[in-house]
């Protein structure tokens, strides 16, 4: 081939039209977000849109997110801005924010919740704002929504669920929850507009969205979970309304003579009630799941009981039926569970997925009716209280007397 200028000069600037083309790839232009009080609103369906607020602190590099629900403040620190998207994973739970930084006030994109399946993605839409939950509002309220009810879930169907209403109010804010026989819905936070109660909550889980309207003998209103679950439910203002004791829910069936099994930790070691690890110790067995909110409210409990009592006999077994695809992925949830709840208790994998059933594992009991369900087994192995579902602080006063009934039953059996 034969050189000249002109090839050469042609050869030069096709280098740097590379080289400049390379310079620009490497370039990218990226949006920031404004730190301080953000609404996110997503969309459950056309029209209605479930509210929460979080305080976004920190540069692109550092990002902390607080998300707030009534009494309630989730930290959550895994927050990583890639370009113009931002990714927040929750804490425990498996889901996670995919967003795009529209502009430093405005963002868009999904949440995608991985425990229902990895296509389950709701639509959200949040914006750099001071701002009530719910907007706007009719400030014209004139229903005093405080007090405590008698509330059914489903009221129309075959097999309605019974619940109390737990709801306090100051001005046109309203925070409260529902408790039930298999636990309680956590910290919902509102407001009142016009003759509208409107109550939500996020937490990495639950999506929680309810609505109502007072009626001559109560309320009336429709209870949205995530896209995936709408009912009905009515509420009577009831200051004596009861659910059935939750300690006679769950037993040891006939012909069992206490509780027994064999689970592996997250080492692939067996353990089992009667290592030596357990003798002559009184023993909590939490059966539980990484994915389950009151679950995590319970972990967080029974790990300030175990620093408290354990130096003095108390051990705690957590029994997992985790629904995740592998083992690998049920003992990573695990882990994190313990590590963001300083958990120092026992923790044993029952089951990995969906199609582990906790019954068939645990024959002994008559069902597994709610998660968690807290088994408390005194030195001599004896079965002595079954308690199902878990109230948590949101309930006030049901939580107190959990805890005191609680911590007065292991200090029984730390003394026998």
């Amino acid at each position: 081939m034969k050189w000249n200028f002109s090839s050469s000069l042609l050869i030069i600037i096709l280098f740097a039209a590379c080289q400049n083309n390379q310079e620009a790839k490497e370039v990218v232009v990226t949006n920031s977000v404004k730190p301080g009080m953000w609404k996110m609103e997503m969309e459950l369906e056309k029209g209605k849109v479930l509210p929460f607020t979080f305080d976004l602190q920190g540069s692109n590099e550092e990002l902390i997110l607080r998300i707030f629900n009534a009494d309630e403040t989730i930290e959550v620190d895994e927050v990583e801005q890639r370009n113009d998207s931002l990714f927040i994973q929750l804490p425990v739970f498996e889901s996670i924010f995919e967003l795009n930084i529209v502009n430093d006030s405005t963002l868009t994109g999904h949440w995608i919740n991985y425990y229902q399946n990895d296509n389950y993605k709701i639509s959200v839409v949040a914006k750099h704002e001071k701002d009530t939950r719910f907007s706007p509002l009719n400030n014209d309220f004139t229903t005093d929504f405080a007090g405590k009810y008698k509330v059914i879930f489903s009221p129309e169907s075959e097999s309605p669920t019974n619940a109390i209403g737990l709801f306090e109010q100051e001005g046109n804010k309203i925070t409260g929850t529902f408790a039930t026989e298999t636990g309680d819905y956590r910290h919902l936070a509102g407001n009142a507009s016009g003759d509208t109660l409107l109550l939500s909550t996020f937490d990495g889980s639950h999506a929680f969205l309810f609505e109502a309207t007072p009626t001559d003998s109560g309320l009336v209103g429709t209870f949205y979970s995530g896209t995936h679950w709408k009912e009905s439910w009515i509420a009577f203002k009831s200051d004596s309304v009861t659910l059935r004791n939750p300690n006679e829910l769950t037993f040891i069936k006939e012909g069992y003579d206490g509780l027994n099994f064999s689970f592996p930790n997250a080492q692939g070691d067996s353990v089992s009630l009667h290592d030596k690890q357990f003798e002559n110790k009184a023993v909590i067995v939490q059966i539980m799941g990484s994915w389950c909110p009151n679950c995590l409210d319970e972990t967080k409990y029974l790990s300030s009981l175990y620093d408290k009592y354990n130096q003095q006999g108390l051990e705690i077994i957590a029994v997992a039926f985790e629904r995740t695809k592998t083992e690998e992925k049920a003992l990573e949830n695990l882990a994190r569970l313990q590590e963001r709840t300083g958990a120092n208790y026992t923790f044993l994998l029952g089951g990995a997925t969906r199609e582990d059933k906790a019954e068939e594992k645990l024959p002994m009991l008559n069902h597994i009716m709610s998660y968690p369900t807290a088994i408390f087994i005194d030195k001599n192995k004896k079965v002595r209280r079954i308690h199902t579902g878990f109230y948590g602080p949101s309930t006030g006063k049901f939580y107190d007397d959990f805890v005191q009934e609680t911590e007065a039953l292991v200090e029984e059996m730390l003394n026998e």
